[in-house]
């Protein structure tokens, strides 16, 4: 009985080991928990809105043929910013790092989520743009500040707005949801800072990018 206990432990153990997610140890891994999770928040938060603001017509307005659009497009949009707000907050995350390596990583991750984006779904020159503002506000980053501190919600206040502005929402009804809008979206990034400090081996990755 002993030896039958300790098989289906050790089992168990490694079936615990395989549902645990991989550490994040290099920009590749890290870039695409960035896209996957800002993919997530940004789609679980806009569609959640429209649900809610659509009560039981939220079927008919999700197969609309004339809404569809604006809602495709919203959703890149906002899957754009929420990738902004999330690359910096992973570049702060690194242990001791310098301000050149925190910046170049952040313009990595947000660099390879922005390629994958449908560029359909933008304006001509938009991603470029969004691109270029990016890596202009990243030298201005007091990251020393920023990776002293967990900033927490406050590091995705960007995001947040972005939902209420981006929304396919007529505009006069926006301005009874802001509050409760930003705070489920603020919700829901709590979970993916938990994960990404779960996962992230900042040692393995700092010494991946020397």
């Amino acid at each position: 009985m002993a030896n039958i206990s300790g098989y289906f432990s050790a089992m168990a153990r490694a079936f615990a080991f395989w549902r645990r997610p991989a550490p994040l140890v290099d920009s590749a891994g890290l870039a695409a928990f960035c896209l996957e999770q800002a993919s997530y928040v940004a789609q679980t938060s806009l569609y959640g809105y429209l649900r809610t603001r659509a009560g039981l017509q939220h079927f008919n307005l999700f197969t609309d043929k004339e809404f569809t659009p604006l809602l495709r497009v919203a959703r890149s949009r906002l899957i754009l910013v929420c990738l902004d707000d999330l690359a910096l907050y992973a570049a702060t995350l690194l242990p001791d790092a310098e301000d050149m390596t925190r910046r170049h990583l952040a313009i990595d991750l947000f660099t390879h989520g922005a390629a994958r984006l449908a560029a359909h779904d933008f304006p001509p020159d938009e991603l470029a743009a969004a691109q270029k503002d990016f890596e202009a506000r990243s030298h201005l980053i007091d990251w020393a500040a920023r990776a002293a501190r967990d900033k927490g919600v406050a590091a995705f206040t960007k995001s947040a707005k972005a939902l209420i502005d981006l929304a396919p929402i007529v505009e006069a009804l926006k301005k009874y949801d802001d509050e409760i809008v930003t705070n489920s979206m603020h919700f829901k990034w709590h979970g993916v800072r938990a994960d990404l400090r779960a996962r992230l081996d900042g040692d393995a990755l700092l010494a991946s990018l020397t």
